[in-house]
């Protein structure tokens, strides 16, 4: 839990996040979050899912392994005058009693803890009979992946994290508590250029600000290159960057 926690401190994922926004909206709206739902929102980040549950009425908790992220969730969610308890926790061991959940919801966030099966022991247990799962898990890129394996033998996104990505994956850890369903979507990154992409990634993604520490100056330089070589190849007729990244959205229904 501590090398996760000192990962997910790292930069200001907040800029990240806003790019989600899309895949925010998509998530609380299918779960059809309202007035009086207990809501727990797992690997909460800085708060946005958590925030869009709350202004449907959903009365939410958001939980966090990095108290940095917390700090942010807790300054948004004043922002927007919401009242959101955030609890500083490991999503494989949840601080919370049985089936007291009626949505759990995580967005990009849970899929990164090591253990699944846990995680997905967990998700049975806080779900009350007949709640609501909701969660994005990416879909492998392998073009982002050989790039990264140019630089480190070690997934660079999490051990196994893109399983989650992968229906039959997710049946096997969750179809005996939950029924499921599941959608294809696509989020696009667009910027100006290729750099920019570059910083944002460099500057707010804590899992390639983890490799960058890992790299000295010259494989930093080839890394810093080929990151940006790679989206220069989605470059749009406008000159400008729109890169596609696939997810899976799963949803389910507690036995």
């Amino acid at each position: 839990m501590s090398e996760a926690r000192e990962v997910w401190s790292a930069g200001t994922y907040e800029r990240l996040a806003a790019r989600f926004a899309p895949v925010q909206e998509q998530l609380v709206n299918l779960l059809g979050i309202s007035r009086g739902d207990r809501v727990l929102d797992l690997a909460t980040g800085t708060g946005e899912v958590a925030v869009r549950a709350a202004r449907n009425g959903g009365l939410v908790t958001g939980i966090d392994v990095a108290e940095p992220m917390l700090a942010k969730a807790r300054e948004r969610a004043a922002e927007e005058g919401a009242e959101i308890t955030f609890d500083l926790g490991d999503v494989e061991y949840l601080p919370y009693e049985d089936g007291c959940f009626d949505v759990v919801v995580s967005n990009f966030g849970v899929i990164f803890a090591p253990d699944h099966a846990n995680v997905a022991a967990e998700l049975g247990r806080v779900s009350c009979t007949g709640g609501r799962l909701g969660f994005t898990a990416w879909k492998p890129n392998p073009r982002l992946g050989e790039l990264y394996r140019r630089f480190t033998e070690d997934p660079i996104e999490g051990r196994e994290v893109y399983e989650w990505g992968r229906e039959d994956h997710v049946e096997d850890m969750l179809g005996e508590d939950f029924e499921l369903e599941f959608e294809d979507g696509t989020l696009w990154l667009e910027a100006e250029s290729a750099e920019e992409i570059w910083r944002l990634f460099s500057e707010s993604a804590p899992p390639v600000l983890a490799l960058i520490k890992q790299l000295d100056e010259k494989q930093r330089e080839e890394f810093h290159r080929a990151f940006v070589q790679l989206y220069d190849s989605y470059r749009t007729k406008d000159g400008g960057v729109r890169a596609p990244r696939r997810y899976l959205l799963v949803l389910g229904r507690r036995k």
